[in-house]
């Protein structure tokens, strides 16, 4: 029973992640003549939602459920697509944009939250250093995949390839109303108003006793936001470079393929506290990397910055699973989430510019 329920967990992010529209958002806002300072803007605008909506979106997993929070990420994800195919304006995608935060909001925390107490239920929490790495390896590749076909996005156009991604989502939907809810949401009882005040206090009461955790929530965010600025703005700076149209969708993929080998080695990874120098530095390489103007040089370094990204990424959810207690495994895992945000605000703007140049 509990491997029937992983294995719909796994398709779900397999499905979340094949987007072509998704992977190439860049590429199709650059590809319309958006600039990269707009692009940098609209990524603000992900964040600021993030930051409004992480800790609601994650209160409400732990009290209504986290298979009901999944559900409303995808109907985000339905409507951001919607937005973005027929609203092509820049405020359209920054109202689509608001709506695809919303629907990472939704998931964050939630998707690990559901997995890790099935597991606990089942008395098998020792799988979820599996699970977590075999989840990452899923997302690399199922978002390299729709990375691959970054041309494929282009030549179709925004509106075709952003309604593919709500076929896509509307699959994801169904198939999370299957999974079942974990034994901690349903057997809780009380009002919502009760459920919600209860979860905020010994939420807000376990971060302020646990400064460890903090830093660590901290030190992920850092490296896991310059990845991903890195990542964003390598599909428009590969072609400003000169990578011919052809070759962009195979050196996206292979920058993906860096996660894969990051989420294989952190199997065998353990001490988070040495980890964070080394990836901190891997990231700073690839960043450095991007600056190179050869763009076979420049996907090595986004490669390098994608196992590092992955590597601690895993690690520190392993990690903060084991040290939260379950009942508000979802809220406090989105302060991860929250702290990213924080972070990419900062460094939204600042890397639209920094790329530019």
């Amino acid at each position: 029973m509990l491997q029937k329920e992983i294995r719909k967990l796994y398709w779900f992010n397999a499905l979340g992640n094949l987007s072509i529209a998704g992977a190439a958002w860049v590429l199709l806002l650059y590809a319309q003549g958006f600039s990269l300072v707009q692009i940098g803007i609209a990524e603000t605008v992900f964040h600021l939602v993030s930051i409004t909506a992480e800790i609601p979106s994650g209160v409400f997993a732990d009290t209504a459920g986290r298979r009901t929070s999944l559900i409303l990420s995808c109907l985000m994800s339905i409507l951001s697509a919607l937005i973005r195919a027929f609203w092509i304006t820049f405020p359209g995608v920054c109202v689509s944009i608001a709506f695809s935060a919303l629907s990472y909001n939704f998931a964050s925390g939630a998707d690990s939250a559901l997995a890790y107490d099935l597991m606990l239920e089942q008395g098998q929490a020792d799988r979820y250093d599996r699970y977590a790495a075999r989840q990452s390896v899923i997302y690399r590749l199922a978002n390299g995949a729709a990375t691959l076909a970054a041309g494929l996005a282009v030549i179709l156009g925004n509106t075709a390839s952003q309604l593919l991604s709500v076929g896509l989502h509307a699959v994801q939907c169904l198939l999370i109303f299957t999974v079942r809810e974990n034994a901690v949401v349903r057997e809780r009882g009380g009002s919502i108003k009760e459920k919600i005040a209860a979860c905020l206090r010994e939420s807000a009461a376990f971060l302020c006793g646990n400064a460890a955790v903090l830093t660590l929530i901290f030190r992920n965010a850092l490296v896991g936001a310059a990845d991903t600025l890195l990542l964003f703005f390598l599909q428009a700076r590969l072609p400003m470079r000169g990578a011919a149209d052809w070759l962009l969708g195979p050196l996206l993929f292979f920058m993906s393929m860096g996660g894969v080998l990051g989420a294989r080695v952190s199997e065998k990874a353990s001490r988070l506290k040495t980890l964070f120098p080394l990836c901190l530095a891997l990231v700073a390489a690839g960043v450095a990397a991007a600056f190179s103007g050869a763009p076979w040089i420049m996907a090595l370094g986004g490669f390098t910055a994608a196992f590092a990204d992955d590597l601690i990424q895993i690690r520190t959810d392993v990690a903060l699973n084991r040290l939260v207690p379950p009942a508000r495994r979802a809220t406090l895992i989105s302060v991860n989430s929250l702290c990213f945000s924080l972070v990419m605000i900062v460094l939204s703007p600042l890397a639209g510019w920094v790329f530019s140049l």
